[in-house]
């Protein structure tokens, strides 16, 4: 099925590697114009030399400054406004995910908000007015199942991705009739290359293949395997964001799509 994306204009953020990376390669594959986002320019050129994106976006998206100084040259580069707007940036910046409620400090509550919330409502902020002006425009929030289902540790980031899903059903009612849409998109857990090193790392062996390493970390209970009995891809997200992204889905807005194998377990 063609996805009508040929010449659409796509900023990514957080795209020079993991998910965003995945997301971003999918949409050029599909003739999206992209914009590879990072912090690092060695990294974020070296993907958008790799996938043929138009051009790279530098900056951090937790301040004001940063965000709109992102949005900016992902313009310019795109040479003309955002159409699609995949908010993928985030994710935690210290332990605190690994640490109860009551061992992670105002500090932590406040950067996981600022990183994994206000991030995409300063791009939101920015790229929505000209979709609404043009009548056609496309958002996708990556969240995480943590926000739908979450556990002991970590409620910092839990809770900043749980205020990202209300955002996200809040301004699809508030685009009404727009041609704009916004949805979510909550992964489960991903074997991502940080992951993997990872594993291979723990159990002394380089050569693990993402199988083996699977399977060793759900044997040592560092995760249950979802129903799908594996974990999922990259590219399994980036499937569905470039499906949301596609004018075929201009009846899809303020919805939820769970891309985690069956990981959430609850009626959503």
């Amino acid at each position: 099925m063609d996805l009508q994306l040929a010449g659409r204009r796509a900023l990514v953020t957080g795209s020079s590697s993991g998910i965003g990376q995945g997301i971003a390669t999918v949409l050029a594959e599909e003739g999206c114009r992209v914009v590879v986002h990072g912090r690092n320019r060695e990294r974020a050129e070296k993907v958008a030399r790799e996938i043929g994106a138009v051009g790279v976006a530098l900056g951090s998206l937790s301040t004001d400054e940063g965000a709109a100084s992102v949005h900016e040259q992902a313009v310019a580069a795109l040479g003309g406004p955002i159409e699609i707007l995949v908010n993928n940036a985030g994710g935690s910046e210290t332990d605190s995910t690994t640490r109860p409620p009551l061992d992670i400090s105002i500090e932590e509550w406040l950067g996981n908000y600022n990183g994994n919330t206000l991030s995409s409502v300063r791009m939101v902020l920015h790229a929505v007015p000209a979709m609404v002006e043009a009548k056609w425009g496309r958002v996708i929030q990556i969240s995480s199942a943590v926000a739908l289902q979450p556990n002991n540790l970590g409620s910092d980031y839990s809770g900043a991705k749980a205020a990202l899903n209300n955002f996200t059903v809040s301004l699809a009612g508030s685009l009404h009739a727009s041609g704009v849409t916004i949805n979510t998109v909550t992964p489960g857990v991903i074997m991502m290359d940080s992951l993997l090193d990872w594993g291979r790392s723990q159990y002394g062996n380089p050569d693990m293949t993402v199988e083996e390493v699977t399977n060793r970390m759900a044997a040592d209970k560092i995760f249950d395997l979802p129903p799908a009995g594996r974990l999922g891809s990259p590219d399994d997200i980036a499937v569905v964001v470039a499906t949301l992204a596609s004018p075929r889905s201009g009846f899809v807005t303020g919805s939820n799509y769970r891309v985690d194998g069956g990981q959430v377990r609850a009626v959503l």
